[in-house]
């Protein structure tokens, strides 16, 4: 019998769902105190750093899937998954509305002149002026990624008319952009944006990507937002840019270490909105991922197969 290891909760009637696919539900707790061995689990819901590489080392490990709860699959131990024949599949898709709802969030701090008045409010300053009160058609914006979270982005975007340019492998065009340029040549638009944001996954070639080099291509922007992942910029450099006027602000929802440390000066940066990690949560995200694990046990019971969401292992999203 298939066992599934449920490190995302689950409901009792989820629990009902998964056993009628003659699927045994464990938890967490029967695998601390030993009453289940975690050996022989084959599925882990959700993802733990100490139980599953327990679960992925055991002696003789049946693990065949692991379903995570993001997007990114970059805290995973790929490698080993590739060598073990695990597959993964992620949650591509349920965060979109959550995480472009909040760039927006992010975007209007610094444009309508939230910022401006957060920093006078321990003066006890009362003044109408900003630094940056402009409406949205009056900004461009470029996004480096165009997946889910990017493309729903995009789309309020355009509703408000902003110019929307992105950001992909091959510059190929993608839903609701005015331009796309290739990853390895994105010059042309870092050049006409106002605001640079990053949704890219981590992987190899996005670790450092936003270090000097990129940095010193900007001349007095608006204001960058990374979503994606903290590995991909490079602190220090970003900070530099900030004090330079290369930029003028920065929204960080991720950062290299997490948590940060209490030492970092990213906390005291008065240009720096941090928000910690907390982008893409939302109430009731149980009832938006378990409908991708239930379609997925469908086929995964009658042949091994994964329908939606698969990883590919080597390009790491």
């Amino acid at each position: 019998m298939e066992q599934l290891l449920a490190l995302f909760p689950l409901t009792d009637a989820q629990v009902t769902s998964v056993n009628g696919l003659g699927i045994k539900v464990v938890t967490p707790a029967e695998i601390t105190e030993g009453s289940v061995d975690p050996a022989g689990i084959t599925i882990i819901y959700g993802w733990d750093q100490k139980l599953g590489l327990q679960v992925a080392n055991a002696v003789h490990s049946q693990l065949k899937w692991v379903q995570t709860f993001s997007a990114g699959v970059d805290y995973l131990p790929l490698d080993q998954f590739a060598k073990q024949h695990v597959l993964v599949t992620n949650a591509s898709g349920i965060h979109a509305a959550a995480i472009a709802q909040s760039i927006l969030g992010y975007i209007f701090y610094f444009t309508r002149g939230l910022w401006t008045a957060e920093q006078r409010r321990s003066q006890r300053l009362w003044q109408q002026s900003a630094d940056h009160q402009l409406v949205a058609d009056e900004f461009s914006v470029l996004i480096f990624g165009t997946g889910h979270i990017a493309v729903e982005t995009a789309r309020l975007l355009k509703d408000m008319d902003v110019h929307v340019e992105g950001v992909n492998t091959t510059g190929h065009a993608a839903n609701h952009f005015d331009q796309t340029y290739a990853f390895n040549d994105p010059s042309e638009g870092i050049a006409k944006a106002d605001i640079i944001i990053n949704i890219m996954p981590g992987t190899k070639e996005t670790d450092s990507y936003f270090n000097q080099q990129f940095f010193d291509q900007l001349e007095n922007k608006l204001l960058f937002i990374n979503v994606g992942r903290g590995s991909a910029v490079i602190e220090a450099d970003l900070e530099a840019a900030l004090a330079s006027g290369r930029l003028n602000y920065a929204a960080l929802d991720v950062t290299a270490q997490e948590p940060l440390p209490k030492d970092s000066p990213l906390w005291t940066n008065d240009h720096i909105l941090l928000t910690p990690h907390i982008s893409g949560i939302m109430d009731h995200l149980d009832q938006r991922l378990f409908p991708i694990l239930q379609e997925n046990l469908q086929t995964f019971v009658k042949d091994g197969s994964l329908v939606r969401n698969q990883v590919d292992l080597t390009a790491g999203y």
